[in-house]
């Protein structure tokens, strides 16, 4: 069973997945005959040239094979030759969205796709449409799959080191079947930067990875709450940096509370009250794993001072005491025998003759 996605019906699921569309990215690599840069670009078309939808994005069924088109445009004076192929994306914290090497294993998109022509050379102002399929196989995991078809510049190397020039476009992929929707909370931390001042606040930085354990896109809205010891103070602020989360990836945010008392123990907890999907809410079923930390927000200047003054009435207790032992070791004077006193004074003194009554 094949299917072939239209102009039409492409546009019809780039509005029902409401993708963010990339900004058309263009590669640059050195022209070898020394006529200046060459640039270049990889977009989605139409059989007749590039439609302007920005990605390549669909909705599919296991087992069916989808056509479409891309378009090579060229932007140099020189004709350019570049290599394309389609490989699988994926998303850390570290990257926003990765595209593996030629080289590494393709699983998903790179995988299922077939490109017609995976060299083409393309003249000055000029564009190369090449068709490609899409074959899903039987057995294809549901939810959602993310790749790129890349176009690769490799100029003669001149001393002996090959560069590669990259571009391309997304491709987003949805299979139909069961959807799953979750995200833990990984990496949670906060870090509190006291004032020399001992009792004034003080900012309060935190940091927190979320991770999608489902197996569609979502786009979160993260919250850190950060509360003290039996709920005397209490705070929020939203957690900022995070987009679209891919399935299996992670992504960081991070927010600052300026003015956090010094309280002892804070218990930081991370909350996610909206989650969208291509658009759509999908909070009411994501499944979401948060975590609590404690951070100690402690006036250090204090403590340095008050453990100063107790390391030095230690050791005045101590010196006291050894003061007191020694005193208890000596003992008091001892009294002189009065029988051995008088047997003393009754005794001449050498040379004197004895006295007899």
């Amino acid at each position: 069973m094949s299917r072939t996605v239209r102009r039409g019906a492409a546009a019809l699921l780039a509005a029902v997945l409401a993708a963010i569309l990339l900004p058309l990215s263009a590669g640059a690599s050195t022209d070898p005959d020394g006529n200046g840069p060459q640039t270049w670009a990889l977009t989605t078309a139409t059989v007749d040239g590039p439609d302007g939808r920005g990605v390549f994005q669909y909705i599919v069924d296991p087992d069916d094979v989808y056509e479409d088109f891309l378009a090579v445009r060229n932007f140099g004076e020189q004709e350019l030759t570049v290599a394309v192929y389609a490989q699988d994306a994926l998303q850390t914290s570290e990257h926003g969205f990765e595209v593996l090497t030629s080289d590494e294993q393709a699983r998903r998109i790179g995988a299922w796709t077939t490109i017609e022509a995976t060299e083409v050379t393309v003249p000055a102002r000029a564009s190369v449409v090449i068709p490609f399929s899409i074959a899903v196989p039987a057995d294809a995991e549901p939810g959602d799959h993310a790749g790129a078809i890349v176009a690769v510049s490799t100029p003669p190397a001149e001393s002996g080191t090959t560069v590669q020039y990259r571009t391309g476009t997304r491709v987003y992929m949805r299979v139909a079947g069961p959807v799953e929707a979750g995200l833990a909370v990984d990496r949670l931390s906060g870090h509190y930067e006291p004032r020399w001042s001992p009792f004034a606040a003080a900012p309060l930085d935190l940091s927190a990875t979320l991770e999608n354990t489902g197996n569609v896109r979502v786009s979160p809205e993260a919250v850190a709450t950060v509360s003290s010891l039996f709920g005397w103070w209490s705070r929020s602020a939203p957690l900022e940096g995070f987009d679209e989360i891919l399935p299996r990836g992670a992504q960081s945010g991070s927010a600052r509370l300026d003015e956090v008392p010094p309280l002892g123990p804070l218990w930081v907890t991370v909350e996610v009250p909206v989650v969208q999907s291509s658009g759509q809410d999908v909070t009411s079923f994501t499944t979401v794993v948060t975590q609590t930390v404690v951070v100690w927000a402690v006036p250090w200047v204090l403590v340095i001072a008050v453990s100063l003054l107790l390391v030095a009435a230690a050791l005045a207790i101590v010196n006291l005491r050894r003061r007191r032992r020694a005193r208890k070791a000596d003992g008091p004077a001892m009294p002189e025998d009065p029988d051995t006193s008088d047997a003393a004074a009754a005794a001449p003194a050498e040379g004197q003759p004895a006295l007899t009554p």
